[in-house]
């Protein structure tokens, strides 16, 4: 599913040619920009289920469970300062920010 938070880039090289379809090109993302929370969002606006990261989870496997969908695993991520699942250690307490849609809109808000 192609994430709507980040626009598409289309890459189209001579060097870069596929046997299944040469003329598309390559599709590339956009680097996605994301905000810090404020204090008042963190205080008044987000709520958080925490989970201790153990051996075999994974930010998706979080995502489904709470959000209902693996899609969402970059808000956790985010609001984590864990970029990728590497990232996070057994032991780590991972917070969940609750409600999903108050947390795309803080994320991804403009500046």
């Amino acid at each position: 599913m192609i994430n709507p938070f980040r626009d598409i880039i289309r890459v189209v090289r001579e060097e870069i040619e596929t046997r299944r379809n040469p003329a598309d090109g390559v599709r590339q993302f956009s680097t996605l920009r994301l905000n810090e929370p404020t204090p008042e969002e963190l205080r008044d606006e987000l709520r958080t289920i925490e989970k201790v990261y153990s051996m075999g989870d994974k930010l998706y496997k979080y995502s489904y469970e709470i959000y209902g969908s693996t899609e969402y695993w970059w808000v956790i991520a985010w609001f984590n300062n864990k970029p990728t699942d590497t990232h996070c250690k057994i032991g780590d307490v991972i917070s969940i920010p609750t409600p999903l849609e108050r947390a795309i809109v803080i994320a991804t808000r403009e500046k």
